[in-house]
């Protein structure tokens, strides 16, 4: 099996992860069959999101995607490297570190990130991903990430048919103009959601998933 991991620190980079967006969430963006709701909490200047979509596409094939980590980097935006630091199939659990690489004049991020996947008795997959400050030295070229947390929901609608959601937050950290952040939290989701559905479209295979979530 391939190595496997989370990508949702750089497909749900600027968004504390919810389950449904709040009552005061606006939906920012609805076209091509995605939706991207933005809200704000007191404590946090910085929008959160939740995406959403639905693909033709069987549930484990999308889970796969998210989780092939040798092909990341190809599709996933702002994904420079990434590196499984530790794994636990049967367990669900891993260790990530992983390099954004930001547009120029912006400094690049890094951060490590510790997920958990799991699958309920309903067979919706969660994975569940948050920012640690420790299990990777720290680089002077890069600006460390350490306030992250980011969810991924997939839920069959039919045998080619899944639901697929992201949500979250992240503190991007150093001088990026908060009206530049909130604009990239409005358009990251859906350029994200856009670009997965091509790649699903050009796989044919369908992967065996971790044990955690057969």
């Amino acid at each position: 099996m391939k190595k496997v991991i989370l990508m949702t620190c750089a497909v749900a980079m600027f968004a504390t992860a919810q389950a449904k967006p709040l009552d005061n969430a606006k939906l920012s963006m609805n076209k091509n069959n995605i939706k991207v709701w933005t809200y704000q909490n007191s404590q946090n200047p910085v929008f959160l999101y939740k995406a959403e979509t639905i693909y033709d596409t069987p549930l484990e094939k999308a889970v796969g995607l998210i989780l092939d980590v040798d092909h990341a980097v190809q599709w996933v935006p702002y994904m420079g490297s990434v590196k499984v630091l530790s794994r636990d199939d049967k367990k669900g659990e891993f260790l990530l570190y992983m390099v954004l690489d930001f547009p120029f004049p912006l400094k690049d991020r890094d951060l490590v990130v510790q997920g958990k996947m799991v699958k309920d008795a309903q067979g919706v997959i969660s994975i569940k991903n948050k920012a640690i400050d420790k299990g990777y030295a720290k680089n002077p070229d890069y600006v460390r990430l350490t306030h992250y947390e980011g969810d991924w929901s997939f839920q069959k609608l039919a045998n080619n048919k899944v639901k697929v959601s992201t949500y979250g937050y992240a503190n991007p950290e150093g001088s990026i103009p908060l009206t530049f952040v909130n604009m990239f939290v409005q358009q990251q989701p859906y350029q994200m959601l856009q670009k997965m559905k091509l790649e699903l479209a050009q796989r044919s295979s369908i992967p065996a998933l971790p044990e955690a979530l057969r």
